[in-house]
Order: structure tokens, then C-alpha cells, then sequence
């Protein structure tokens, strides 16, 4: 057996671990997705880009000021791990007002009919943290990006 084949079979014996991974922890833990890479630094220092967080279901109505809650964005894209700044309540809907630990300001994610964070936009909340591993997946996705479009984009 070739290099080349013991490389192939390792990227694979990989794959499949992690896909059993995954399977196992969105079947114990209630989310689709479970584990997610810190990509920026607004949450520091209580995490820092490259750090792996595992998400667990949360049940909304526990959710308090302080708590660290992760979410899609309502404009869509990557979830987002943010504290719960503030909760305001219109009618029977509940919304979360958050604010990255490192950000000045509250988020401003909300328009005029969203006070917040929609209920359910709220994925879980993070309960582990694995400090710097996912710093191979920022560094991964940047070379993709560059091999995608090798011209500099503005920032």
C-alpha cells in the first residue's frame, strides 16, 4: 500500500469519525449542529477566535441577562455566539437583546419589528469550549477563499 492510499484512507477514517461525532452529539444534546468555531473576536476574552465551542438545546424561557446564548442571525449567514445584554417582551414574544463581550455597543441586528433576537433564532448555548483547535478550519477556509478569488476584496 502507497502513501498516497494510507493518506486516503486516514482523510477518510476521519471523515466518518467526525460524521459519527456529530451524529452522537445532535442526538444527545438537541441541536442540529453542536460544534462551532469562534471566527472573530467579540466574544474575548471569555473566547477567542479558533476556539470550538459545543452548543446544547436550550430552553428558551431559562434564558437571563448575562447568559451566553448562540443564534442565527436574522439576516442570515453564520450563527453567532453572543451574551444576552438585555430581554424585552412585545405581546407573548420574548426577544434577546445581545452585546459581544468585547463590543461597545449592543448588537444591531434588530429593526423596528424585531426588538432583538426572535426566540427562535436561538440555537442553544455553549457548555464546553476547546480552546484553539478550530484555528485549522479559519486557517482552511481563508486558503479556500484566496484559491476562490485570488484578488484582494475590500474590506
Amino acid at each position: 500500500m502507497g502513501w498516497k492510499s494510507e493518506i486516503i484512507e486516514g482523510v477518510l477514517i476521519a471523515v466518518a469519525l467526525y460524521l459519527l461525532i456529530q451524529a452522537s452529539l445532535m442526538v444527545t444534546l438537541g441541536v442540529e449542529k453542536s460544534l462551532y468555531v469562534v471566527i472573530s473576536g467579540s466574544m474575548e476574552p471569555t473566547y477567542e477566535r479558533g476556539d470550538v465551542l459545543v452548543v446544547k438545546r436550550v430552553d428558551v424561557d431559562t434564558i437571563e441577562k448575562g447568559d451566553i446564548i448562540v443564534f442565527d442571525s436574522p439576516y442570515g449567514g453564520i450563527p453567532i455566539v453572543h451574551r444576552v445584554y438585555d430581554i424585552k417582551t412585545e405581546g407573548e414574544e420574548r426577544y434577546f437583546v445581545t452585546k459581544g463581550d468585547a463590543n461597545p455597543f449592543p448588537d444591531p441586528y434588530y429593526q423596528p419589528h424585531n426588538p432583538g433576537i426572535p426566540e427562535e433564532h436561538v440555537i442553544g448555548e455553549p457548555f464546553i469550549k476547546i480552546p484553539k483547535i478550530g484555528i485549522v478550519q479559519i486557517w482552511l477556509r481563508r486558503l479556500i477563499d484566496v484559491i476562490r478569488c485570488p484578488y484582494p476584496q475590500p474590506v
